[in-house]
């Protein structure tokens, strides 16, 4: 599994992302942290369709974790990354 670690507005995004990926299955994680690296939250993502390349499953797990850190940010999920 290949693990790419990024930033976002300030919070840590792993990536973890499989050499293969299988539709309908679980493939992948995410894993968000707060800037000290205390606290955070992690997903892994069923892929409804595989995507065709690896750096297409890397663009999309980042992008979905940018949106959950900017709907968290604007006090959408309840998640409170901003305290953890």
């Amino acid at each position: 599994m290949l693990e790419r670690k990024r930033s976002y507005k300030g919070f840590h995004v792993a990536l973890f992302a499989p050499e293969a990926i299988e539709q309908g299955t679980p493939n992948g994680r995410v894993q968000i942290s707060a800037r000290d690296d205390d606290m955070g939250i992690r997903f892994t993502p069923d892929w409804p369709q595989p995507p065709a390349t690896l750096q297409e499953a890397e663009d999309w797990l980042f992008a979905y974790a940018a949106g959950i850190i900017d709907c968290e940010l604007a006090g959408g999920f309840g998640i409170d990354l901003r305290h953890e």
